[in-house]
């Protein structure tokens, strides 16, 4: 099935047309009255990222250096990830 939809008899081109599915914002989601706890969660995740630092040291000691980074670098993604999502909702919910 093709994702590109055409009216037959249009003059416009297209790359001139209208998208037909828009996505919804992210204030309209059903999950964004947990954007200001995930907000919260989200900066003390990376606090304790940031803690993390003075042990990692260790941790690559004890467990291999290729592995600590991997999970730190995906830890670090995701908390990162959970409070730019968090910030972007509130700050849309607060706008309207």
């Amino acid at each position: 099935m093709s994702s590109i939809y055409f009216e037959p008899n249009s003059n416009l081109s297209v790359t001139d047309r209208d998208r037909r599915v828009t996505a919804n914002s992210a204030a309209d989601s059903s999950i964004a009255p947990l954007a200001m706890p995930g907000l919260v969660l989200g900066l003390v995740l990376v606090g304790l990222g940031v803690a993390a630092l003075l042990r990692l040291g260790d941790w690559a000691g004890n467990y291999g250096p290729v592995l600590v980074l991997v999970a730190y670098l995906i830890y670090v993604a995701a908390a990162l990830r959970l409070l730019l999502w968090g910030a972007v909702t509130v700050r849309s919910l607060h706008r309207r």
